[in-house]
Formats: structure tokens, C-alpha cells, sequence
């Protein structure tokens, strides 16, 4: 590729609303230009990064058998509706009607469809497994897109699903796609964890993350130090509550001599560590659709897990607390003073919470604190369930040292589904006998775009991108200073750039007529990784200069010895 025939849009200043590295390095190297809210046009060159990374996982999904299919982006809203999912994702989807007045979504994923469609294809056990995939562009109307690609209202996806007879067919599956997963983020040199994670809307009781580490990710991973127990931060454990529920451990509900107010001192505020506070959170539980509150208890230090508190089914979803005029309202005292003794609603207490002596809690009365409170002794106990976020105090589940947490963007998901589907849509296969049964199915999806932002925000420095050599736009850049100028340099330059090209070296050429700095900055900010600079005073000693993107180190190497010399580092990196 010539430059000069090239649409290289590269821009000089951060746009506005770009808050992250990878959006504003995607903007400024011409990968992508924003249309509207969550949608983004992507330029040539981050169609050559998208079709790289798509030849990874088409390889990897051949070597497991996986089919490749395509499936219309539009589907019925019946479906939708059959399957339970239409009111669960609500204002997510994307709906339309056409001129006949059906109602249609915009696919955000198409378990249903392909339920469906191989429920009135596949009839007989002999006919399974089936393995099949697409990769296609998928549509959630997300209410506050933001990190650039991370989180779009359009967005590309590799999405898989397997059909089985028997469930141990589908565990072989999912390990195949769970090691083909690995196979595919190692070629493209990701930074990543995988994590036992909650399957949510999509069913099953099984399901894996795969998590890319960012520190601009929104999401959280939580692993051990030799990362034998990792977690996302939803369904993260610590060493304190797995002890605790797996011993059975009990807790004496007594009323004798409770309640009493011990120790009360009067303060605005309170000098006494948070690790040592009980705070009280109120939130609203809907009971046979009565709404009412609970007290939710957790550590001053800590933090509340809405997730697990979803998972206990005590209140509504989402989970709402009250606001401080909400909570005053109801007991007459601010947020701050609110503490368990005396209220008249139910309680639960997080595992660390019952593990406290002395502590302090709100007195229910303005500027007021009850301190040293004991269980059993001043305060009864309430109900405990593990409903706090762990922290990087805690002891690990493997007893291997103190939990790691760390930022992540998830780049993949693979689930257990069952006969969640099959049996919710009525589709069945024969038995050997004869008989009908609902399939097992698995599900695992890859998302292409987040993989780009991933690489971006783990490879770059000052100057721009560093791509992996896997998934680079072009492999090789030749920069000829004033071919112009010289008819020598320019020979030199396209003899090389043919000579590459019959490598099948993915090369590309700056035949542009422009000032050498502006010429090294684009290209730095593009991030190739291998890089060929020809000037007069090098080739009057017959020599070039090669440098290496990712440590800017500069070697003279002879013109001939070149492209022998790249081909070899290229394939280097390949193997």
C-alpha cells in the first residue's frame, strides 16, 4: 500500500469527549470517527486491524470445528417475547416495525433465533453436536455510551453456540472453546485473566470472563497471587465468608439483656476507624409486592455489592437505596446517625460484620453514637448473608496471601446455557429410543471492537499506538527522507516495498511529499512495528536504518540483507 492512495486520517488535537487513551490514540490515528452517540464509522485502518483479529478467531474456531453462518441482524420481537428476554432487557432493544406492522428488534445477540432455527432443522441425537458462529455487528441501546469503543451502541461480536445430546458433550465444549479463547488473546499478546463470572440474563450455571487488564476498564477482577482463585468483583469471595457459611456456622439469635444502651457519646463526628464503624444502609425490598425496607449492615471500610444483594432476592431489581431525604423521613434521623439498634424492619448483616467486637453504630438520634456494641451483648443478631465487595485486605479463598483486584475490560464470555432455551421454546430432538428431550446448549461470545481498545490501552507510550505485530495495521513501514529529491532513494524505496510485498509482508510505503518529522510522527502514532528509514547519507554507505516501534532502538543494516532480515523477525514473532 502507497500512502499516497491511502485514506490516512490522523489527527493532531484530542477531541473533547475523549476521555481514555484508546479512544483519543483511535481518534488520532484514523481507526475511527464518531457519527452520533455509541456509533462510530471505523476507517481503512481500523477495518485491517478488525479483519486480523477476525483471521485469529476464524483459525482458532476451524480447529475446533465451529461453523461459520450468518443470521439476519433484524428478529421478531416473538421470539424475544416467547424466551422471557424482551421485558428483561426493556429499554435496551433497539425495536422497529415494518410497513405491515410486525414488530422486530435489532439483534443485541441471537440465542433465540438460533434456537429456533436449529429446533426445526436438527431432529434425531444423531445429528448433534452442532457447532456453529458468526460474526456479525449486534445493537444495544445503551443509556450513557462512553469509552470510546468499549461501550457503544453498535458494536462487532464474535458469538457462538454449541447443541448437544448430553450434558457431558457440552462440558467438552465449552473446555475446547475455554482453550481456543486462551489460544486466541495469546496471539494477539493481550494482558488477560480468565474469571468464573455470573451467567445473568443469558441462563445456565455456568460461565467464564475473559478480562483484558486496563486501568481504564470498567470493570473489576479479583485473583490471588498466583491467580489460582480469580473472581469478577460480583461474585468475589473472601478467605472470612467462605469459612463462614462453609463451616455452618451459628449464630445465637438470644434477647436476654439485649438492646441495652451500653456506652453513647454526642459528636458530629466520630474518631474511630471505619474498620471499627457499623454503617446502616436502607434499601427498598418488595415482599409479595409490598414494598417496605430493610437495614443492610457492612463495615465502615467497606463497600456493598448490589450484585449479591440481588442474588438474595430481598429487594427490588435494580436495587434502590434510599436518598437521605428518604431516610430521614422514615426515622427522623440522617444517614450518618442511623444505626440497627431499635429499628423496625428487617436486618441483614455482612459475614464481616458479625466477626466485630466493640464497635461503633448510629444512635438514631442526631450528633448521637452508641460505642464498644457487642453482639448478643447490646445489639441481636441479625440475619448474615455475604452482601460487601472484597478488598485488597482480604484473605484469599486459596489461603495463598491477600486478594489482588485490578481494572479490566471484558473481552469475552462463554456460558453453560443447558436446556434453558430448548425447553423454554419448545424444541426437542429424538432419543435413541424414540422419546423427546430438550438439547444442551452452550453459548460464547468475543467481543472484536473492545479487543482493539484492550490492545490499545496495554501497548502504547508517548508517541501512540505500539501494535502487536498480530494485529498491526501494516507490518512494515518504509520512510523514505526526500525521495523527492533523490531518485536514488525513491528506486531503493519501491524496490524494497516489492520485494516485501513478494514476502507477503504486509508493507506500506510513505510516498508522500512531506516534511520527515511529520512523516515519523504520523507513523509512531499508527504504531507499526517494524520500521525502514532510507536517507542519502545512509545509502552512500550502502546501508538503511531499521527501528523496532516497540523500543525505538535504531540498527544500520545493509540494503540488501533487508527484507531477509524483517521476513525473519516477523516470523520471530509469529511463532
Amino acid at each position: 500500500m502507497l500512502t499516497s492512495q491511502y485514506l490516512l486520517l490522523t489527527l493532531k488535537n484530542i477531541p473533547y469527549e475523549a476521555k481514555i487513551i484508546s479512544h483519543q490514540l483511535m481518534l488520532k490515528s484514523g481507526i475511527i470517527r464518531k457519527t452520533s452517540s455509541g456509533f462510530y464509522i471505523w476507517l481503512p485502518t481500523g477495518i485491517r486491524i478488525l479483519k486480523k483479529i477476525k483471521n485469529i478467531i476464524r483459525q482458532e474456531m476451524k480447529n475446533i470445528n465451529a461453523l461459520e453462518i450468518s443470521m439476519p441482524i433484524i428478529q421478531s420481537q416473538k421470539l424475544w417475547k416467547n424466551s422471557g428476554r424482551f421485558n428483561i432487557y426493556g429499554e435496551e432493544l433497539f425495536k422497529l416495525s415494518d410497513r405491515h406492522k410486525n414488530q422486530f428488534i435489532l439483534g443485541p445477540t441471537h440465542e433465540e433465533m438460533i434456537t429456533n432455527f436449529i429446533g426445526s432443522e436438527i431432529y434425531s441425537y444423531k445429528e448433534l453436536p452442532v457447532i456453529v458462529y458468526q460474526i456479525q455487528n449486534k445493537f444495544r441501546d445503551e443509556i450513557r455510551p462512553r469509552f470510546g469503543i468499549i461501550r457503544t451502541r453498535e458494536f462487532t461480536m464474535k458469538d457462538a453456540y454449541s447443541f448437544h445430546y448430553k450434558k457431558d458433550c457440552l462440558e467438552n465444549t465449552y473446555n475446547k472453546f475455554y482453550i481456543a479463547y486462551v489460544k486466541i488473546f495469546k496471539k494477539i499478546q493481550l494482558d488477560f485473566c480468565v474469571v468464573k463470572a455470573d451467567s445473568g440474563s443469558m441462563g445456565g450455571n455456568l460461565s467464564h470472563e475473559f478480562q483484558a487488564f486496563s486501568k481504564n476498564g470498567e470493570d473489576e477482577i479479583v485473583f490471588s497471587n498466583n491467580r489460582s482463585y480469580s473472581s469478577n468483583m460480583n461474585m468475589a469471595q473472601s478467605m472470612e465468608t467462605i469459612n463462614f457459611f462453609k463451616n455452618k456456622k451459628k449464630y445465637k439469635l438470644e434477647s436476654n439483656h439485649l438492646e441495652k444502651k451500653k456506652s453513647i457519646i454526642s459528636s458530629q463526628e466520630i474518631c474511630i476507624p471505619l474498620k471499627n464503624q457499623i454503617k446502616t444502609i436502607l434499601v427498598y425490598t418488595n415482599n409479595q409486592n409490598i414494598r417496605s425496607v430493610t437495614a443492610l449492615l457492612i463495615r465502615g471500610d467497606h463497600e456493598l455489592n448490589l450484585f449479591k444483594i440481588d442474588k438474595i432476592n430481598i429487594s427490588d431489581t435494580p436495587v434502590i437505596l434510599l436518598n437521605e431525604k428518604e431516610v430521614f423521613s422514615l426515622t427522623g434521623v440522617s444517614q450518618k446517625f442511623l444505626g440497627p439498634l431499635g429499628l423496625n424492619m428487617p436486618i441483614i448483616a455482612d459475614v464481616s460484620v458479625y466477626n466485630m467486637k466493640n464497635f461503633t453504630i448510629g444512635a438514631n438520634n442526631k450528633n448521637h453514637f452508641f460505642i464498644n456494641v457487642n453482639w448478643n451483648v447490646d445489639l441481636r443478631v441479625p440475619i448474615i448473608k455475604d452482601i460487601r465487595k472484597v478488598t485488597e485486605k482480604d484473605l484469599s479463598p486459596d489461603g495463598l496471601g491477600y486478594l489482588n483486584i485490578k481494572k479490566s475490560i471484558e473481552i469475552g464470555h462463554i456460558f453453560q446455557i443447558g436446556q434453558k432455551y430448548s425447553k423454554i421454546m419448545n424444541t426437542f430432538i429424538k432419543t435413541k429410543n424414540g422419546n423427546k428431550k430438550n438439547y444442551y446448549m452452550g453459548c460464547y461470545g468475543i467481543g472484536i471492537n473492545r479487543i482493539v481498545a484492550a490492545v490499545i490501552e496495554q501497548n502504547h507510550d508517548e508517541n501512540g499506538i505500539v501494535w502487536p505485530i498480530s494485529i498491526a495495521p501494516f507490518e512494515v513501514v518504509i520512510l523514505p527522507i526526500n525521495m523527492y529529491k533523490s531518485n536514488k532513494i525513491k528506486e531503493i524505496a519501491y524496490l524494497l516495498y516489492q520485494n516485501l510485498k513478494k514476502k507477503e509482508i504486509d508493507v506500506i510505503l510513505d510516498d508522500r511529499n512531506i516534511r520527515p518529522g511529520v512523516m515519523f510522527n504520523e507513523m509512531d502514532l499508527m504504531g507499526i512495528p517494524h520500521q525502514i528509514i532510507i536517507s542519502q547519507n545512509l545509502i552512500n554507505n550502502d546501508n538503511i536504518e531499521y527501528c523496532e516501534r516497540k523500543n525505538k532502538k535504531n540498527i544500520l543494516i545493509k540494503i540488501n540483507d533487508i527484507v531477509d532480515y524483517i521476513n525473519q523477525k516477523i516470523k520471530k514473532k509469529y511463532s
